[in-house]
């Protein structure tokens, strides 16, 4: 008997994934197309690069729209969740990855400092939830994936109010998980040292990878497949996925 591939449970599905036009963010609108997904590509001034985010989801024969939003502006977040109902269909899968990691000592953080790390990371995801979980409801079958830190409980001095931000994607994935159900599943990942940024010291990267129980840091493809599996997966929710190598155990 000649063997038939199952046929992806997301097969069909829209996603809407933020911070898709680079990093991480594109390479989980990548994977969902490839699982069968429609997906809307969400920037904020990447715009050229989420139409080439958006382009390499249709040539896997998918269909991809681009919206923009400022994660700070709560409005503009309810816009581009409209404008994603209107021109593919309403989004039943939310993959919240869009971040900034602004690195800022501790005696020398400002009011703007903090704010703007937990509007971005930590208000903004919960907002994209807030506009799109009554459509998700309605469905009867949604999922959210948000992409939080393994530092939510090992917090960086160099960076507190990221690390409280991330702390907070956690606490807010189990409180939807529980206000939403059962008709929506929650989950978080958590990945630890992954696409150093260009300016990072080396014997810093190094130590980093040396603190993993694998001895490497992570690639994008390790969250976006991790991603795919809370989305198939139909009784995961409420869960803190730590993807890391096991870095966690060498901080």
């Amino acid at each position: 008997m000649e063997y038939t591939a199952p046929v992806s449970s997301l097969e069909g599905r829209t996603a809407l994934v933020t911070g898709a036009g680079k990093r991480i963010g594109r390479e989980i609108a990548l994977e969902l197309a490839r699982a069968g997904c429609d997906v809307v590509v969400h920037v904020n001034r990447s715009r050229a690069e989420g139409e080439e985010t958006a382009h390499a989801i249709e040539e896997l024969g998918r269909r991809a729209c681009v919206v923009a939003a400022d994660q700070r502006d709560v409005d503009a977040i309810r816009s581009a969740c409209d404008e994603a109902r209107r021109v593919l269909a309403p989004p039943t899968l939310l993959a919240n990855s869009a971040a900034i990691w602004p690195k800022v000592d501790l005696l020398e953080c400002t009011q703007g400092d903090f704010d703007l790390a937990l509007e971005v990371n930590l208000r903004g995801p919960f907002f994209w939830a807030r506009w799109l979980a009554p459509g998700m409801k309605e469905a009867g079958d949604g999922a959210i994936v948000s992409i939080a830190d393994v530092s939510a409980d090992r917090p960086w001095p160099d960076a507190l109010p990221y690390c409280m931000a991330k702390a907070g994607i956690v606490s807010m994935t189990y409180g939807l998980a529980r206000a939403l159900a059962p008709e929506v599943r929650v989950n978080a990942i958590g990945p630890g040292p992954i696409l150093f940024p260009p300016d990072y010291p080396q014997e810093a990267a190094d130590a980093d990878r040396a603190a993993t129980l694998r001895g490497r840091e992570g690639e994008p493809a390790d969250i976006a497949r991790t991603v795919r599996f809370l989305f198939e997966s139909d009784n995961v929710t409420g869960t803190f996925l730590p993807v890391d190598g096991g870095y966690r155990f060498g901080i």
